[in-house]
Protein backbone atom coordinates (compact mmCIF):
# COMPACT_ATOMS: atom_id res chain seq x y z
CA UNK A 1 0.00 0.00 0.00
CA UNK A 2 1.29 3.65 -0.81
CA UNK A 3 2.30 5.41 1.89
CA UNK A 4 1.64 9.54 0.91
CA UNK A 5 2.30 10.74 3.60
CA UNK A 6 5.55 8.82 4.52
CA UNK A 7 6.91 10.20 0.93
CA UNK A 8 5.69 13.48 1.54
CA UNK A 9 7.36 13.85 4.68
CA UNK A 10 10.65 12.82 3.07
CA UNK A 11 10.39 14.71 0.36
CA UNK A 12 9.36 18.04 2.98
CA UNK A 13 12.25 16.91 5.16
CA UNK A 14 14.89 17.10 2.10
CA UNK A 15 13.55 20.62 1.39
CA UNK A 16 13.86 21.46 4.89
CA UNK A 17 17.61 20.04 5.52
CA UNK A 18 18.57 22.14 1.99
CA UNK A 19 16.89 25.42 2.86
CA UNK A 20 19.80 27.21 2.22
CA UNK A 21 20.10 25.79 -1.19
CA UNK A 22 15.68 26.33 -1.58
CA UNK A 23 16.47 30.02 -0.59
CA UNK A 24 18.87 30.39 -3.34
CA UNK A 25 17.00 28.66 -5.87
CA UNK A 26 13.43 30.60 -4.96
CA UNK A 27 15.78 33.77 -4.95
CA UNK A 28 16.98 33.00 -8.70
CA UNK A 29 13.60 32.22 -9.72
CA UNK A 30 12.26 36.04 -8.28
CA UNK A 31 15.42 37.31 -9.79
CA UNK A 32 14.77 35.63 -13.42
CA UNK A 33 11.19 37.27 -13.29
CA UNK A 34 12.02 40.41 -12.32
CA UNK A 35 14.86 40.99 -15.20
CA UNK A 36 12.31 39.61 -18.06
CA UNK A 37 10.07 41.68 -16.87
CA UNK A 38 12.61 45.05 -16.93
CA UNK A 39 11.94 46.07 -13.11
CA UNK A 40 15.28 47.42 -11.52
CA UNK A 41 16.18 45.99 -7.88
CA UNK A 42 15.72 49.85 -7.03
CA UNK A 43 11.70 50.07 -8.37
CA UNK A 44 11.06 46.54 -6.81
CA UNK A 45 12.26 47.27 -3.80
CA UNK A 46 9.93 50.47 -3.68
CA UNK A 47 7.28 48.20 -4.66
CA UNK A 48 7.90 45.92 -1.89
CA UNK A 49 8.72 48.77 0.51
CA UNK A 50 11.68 46.91 1.09
CA UNK A 51 15.82 48.15 0.86
CA UNK A 52 17.33 47.12 -2.41
CA UNK A 53 20.25 45.74 -0.55
CA UNK A 54 17.14 43.76 1.13
CA UNK A 55 16.09 42.48 -2.53
CA UNK A 56 19.52 41.54 -3.79
CA UNK A 57 19.54 39.70 -0.06
CA UNK A 58 16.63 37.86 -0.83
CA UNK A 59 17.48 37.10 -4.91
CA UNK A 60 20.70 35.49 -3.64
CA UNK A 61 19.20 33.06 -1.24
CA UNK A 62 20.62 35.35 1.61
CA UNK A 63 17.32 35.49 3.33
CA UNK A 64 14.54 32.63 3.01
CA UNK A 65 11.20 34.73 2.70
CA UNK A 66 8.11 34.82 4.94
CA UNK A 67 5.18 33.97 3.62
CA UNK A 68 3.62 37.80 3.80
CA UNK A 69 7.17 38.94 2.09
CA UNK A 70 6.84 36.35 -1.06
CA UNK A 71 3.22 37.58 -1.58
CA UNK A 72 4.37 40.92 -1.63
CA UNK A 73 7.41 40.11 -4.10
CA UNK A 74 4.53 38.12 -6.57
CA UNK A 75 1.99 41.70 -6.24
CA UNK A 76 5.53 43.78 -7.28
CA UNK A 77 6.11 41.24 -9.87
CA UNK A 78 2.68 40.81 -11.17
CA UNK A 79 3.41 37.08 -10.64
CA UNK A 80 0.99 34.65 -9.54
CA UNK A 81 2.80 32.56 -6.67
CA UNK A 82 2.38 29.47 -8.85
CA UNK A 83 4.86 30.73 -11.12
CA UNK A 84 8.02 30.75 -8.84
CA UNK A 85 6.80 27.66 -7.18
CA UNK A 86 5.78 25.70 -8.97
CA UNK A 87 9.37 24.25 -9.72
CA UNK A 88 9.27 23.41 -6.52
CA UNK A 89 5.90 21.02 -5.25
CA UNK A 90 4.46 18.52 -6.92
CA UNK A 91 0.87 17.53 -7.63
CA UNK A 92 0.57 14.18 -8.04
CA UNK A 93 0.69 12.10 -5.02
CA UNK A 94 1.60 8.84 -7.06
CA UNK A 95 4.75 10.64 -7.76
CA UNK A 96 6.08 11.84 -4.54
CA UNK A 97 8.46 8.38 -4.14
CA UNK A 98 9.79 9.00 -7.71
CA UNK A 99 10.09 13.25 -6.79
CA UNK A 100 11.70 11.83 -3.59
CA UNK A 101 14.25 10.30 -5.68
CA UNK A 102 15.23 12.35 -7.63
CA UNK A 103 15.78 15.49 -5.17
CA UNK A 104 18.18 12.86 -3.57
CA UNK A 105 20.42 13.01 -6.89
CA UNK A 106 21.27 16.35 -6.37
CA UNK A 107 21.33 19.56 -4.44
CA UNK A 108 19.54 21.72 -7.32
CA UNK A 109 16.30 21.54 -6.17
CA UNK A 110 14.16 23.03 -9.06
CA UNK A 111 17.04 21.71 -11.77
CA UNK A 112 15.95 18.39 -10.24
CA UNK A 113 12.39 18.96 -10.24
CA UNK A 114 12.08 20.36 -13.39
CA UNK A 115 14.27 17.97 -15.06
CA UNK A 116 11.51 14.89 -13.81
CA UNK A 117 8.80 16.48 -15.27
CA UNK A 118 10.05 17.24 -18.39
CA UNK A 119 11.08 13.31 -18.14
CA UNK A 120 7.53 12.50 -16.94
CA UNK A 121 5.59 14.55 -20.37
CA UNK A 122 7.94 13.15 -22.82
CA UNK A 123 7.12 9.47 -21.36
CA UNK A 124 10.40 8.01 -19.52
Amino acid sequence: MYNSNSETLKVNQYIFNHKKDFNKEIGLKIKEIRISKNISTSDLAMRTMMTPTYIIQIENGIYGLTLNKFIIICNALEVNPNNILEDFTFGSKQNEDILFNELQQGKNISENIENYMKNKKSGY
